[in-house]
């Protein structure tokens, strides 16, 4: 695969998990660069998969800049959106709800522990199997799976929970406990 393909084929994804993992856009941007360059300069001949190669290159960098900034203490922005193209039928209320659950969302998986939050973002927003994720983290495939599970099981408590919580904000008699 030509470099240029290699770049058409897999920018929007790579973006994209480095946008869920920074949580800044011009961070992600940076840094998808940066995969690009690293990928482009390095031999590919011998990766069986290509997809996995550049998300754990992706991972890596990520976690470079965060352990660089780590001492910077810098504010996360709020935003978190999935860049899907709006349908002109949709109406704004309906493009408001799902920026507000895609909002809700990522707050909930910024609650998740690092390395479950990855692996779920691998599995998920990337579309990588198991095998790619556990190759993209490094890990033998029962530690990728057991993460992918543990973080659907943990996003359901934490959602049960902000569900339970706004039911309970909406009621209007106080609780003495």
């Amino acid at each position: 695969m030509d470099d240029n393909t290699l770049f058409k084929t897999y920018k929007e994804d790579v973006f994209r998990y480095c946008l869920h993992m920074l949580r800044n856009q011009t961070d992600a941007e940076d840094i998808c660069q940066e995969v690009f360059v690293k990928a482009m300069m390095a031999d590919r001949s011998k990766v069986e998969y290509i997809k996995a190669w550049l998300m754990r290159i992706a991972a890596n960098e990520c976690h470079s800049l965060m352990r660089r900034r780590t001492n910077g203490n810098q504010k996360e922005k709020k935003a978190f959106s999935i860049n899907l193209p709006l349908r002109p039928s949709q109406s704004v209320e309906t493009e408001y709800e799902k920026a507000e659950m895609a909002d809700e969302f990522g707050q909930l998986l910024s609650r998740l522990k690092p390395k479950v939050r990855e692996a779920m973002l691998l599995y998920y927003m990337a579309d990588l199997s198991t095998a790619e994720t556990a190759e993209a983290l490094d890990v033998p495939l029962g530690t990728a799976k057991s993460r992918i599970n543990r973080g659907l099981k943990m996003l359901k408590k934490l959602y049960e929970k902000s569900s339970d919580s706004k039911e309970k904000g909406s009621d209007h008699h106080v609780s003495n406990y």
